[in-house]
């Protein structure tokens, strides 16, 4: 069902940009964790109180009374959604739209791998690529809260959290990994699987502004993760689950379907 030359090829080729963002999140988590001391907590609250607005639009609203709370606050409303996204758009499309850019998928199918069994070794590379991206950071921040603070950190709630968001991740996936086996074209690919998923954020980042634009939520993808009802209430949250699970399952489906019957310039 999938190549595994391939396969090792992708993840070869991914160890690079996977260290490069799992970096990135850890250099912050760790630094966000730390401020969970009364006195810089008290600073970020300041910023809260002179930027509101700024600071509401990045995710980063509310008043913290545990370490999760905080840790959902200043990490999973801005930073565990944006750079897992850059990842996304950036690693999806080099795995199909390079080779179809570049008339290189012709070498692909000429290695006697059918289209099939092509696109569902790329469609595994991208969802191992972003498991990996997001799970380290997932275990990064909770290392780094037990070391810090521990037995601060709820378990349970911050494991189901991080599970959501690796849903999260993949349904945005499926937009970029869907567009890259529909178009030939790389502007058409980038507009649709960089454009519709930073157009999500940026409506989220309206809706976070509170008033009249918080209604704006529920046209963007970003709504279904339920990081305050988890964090919270830790119910409630199972139709954003199946959301997600069923955007998830239809545009992978749907691209790897189109992209074994579509016409290639190749």
């Amino acid at each position: 069902m999938f190549s595994l030359p391939l396969l090792k090829r992708n993840l070869l080729q991914m160890i690079k940009p996977i260290v490069i963002f799992v970096s990135i999140l850890a250099m912050y988590e760790v630094v966000i964790v730390y401020m969970y001391e009364p006195d810089l907590m008290n600073m970020l609250n300041e910023y809260q109180n002179l930027m509101p607005e700024m600071m509401a639009a990045m995710g980063m609203g509310g008043m913290a009374t545990n370490l999760l709370e905080f840790m959902n606050i200043y990490l999973y409303g801005f930073l565990i959604q944006i750079v897992p996204l850059i990842f996304t758009i950036v690693v999806g499309n080099s795995l199909l739209m390079k080779y179809v850019d570049s008339g290189s998928l012709a070498n692909l199918l000429s290695t006697g791998n059918s289209r099939l069994k092509i696109v569902f070794t790329q469609f595994i590379s991208f969802v191992i690529g972003i498991i990996l991206v997001v799970s380290s950071s997932a275990i990064i921040g909770g290392v780094s809260a037990q070391i810090m603070f521990p037995d601060e950190l709820s378990m349970k709630p911050y494991i189901i959290l991080n599970i959501v968001t690796i849903l999260l991740h993949l349904a945005i996936g499926s937009i970029v990994f869907c567009s890259a086996c529909v178009f030939n074209d790389s502007k058409y690919c980038y507009a649709v699987g960089a454009g519709v998923p930073l157009t999500f954020y940026l409506i989220t980042m309206l809706a976070n502004m509170g008033g009249k634009l918080e209604k704006l939520k529920y046209l963007s993808i970003f709504s279904l993760l339920p990081a305050q009802k988890i964090v919270s209430t830790n119910e409630g949250y199972g139709l954003e689950i199946l959301a997600l699970v069923a955007i998830t399952v239809v545009l992978y489906g749907f691209g790897i379907v189109f992209f074994t019957k579509k016409d290639f310039s190749i």
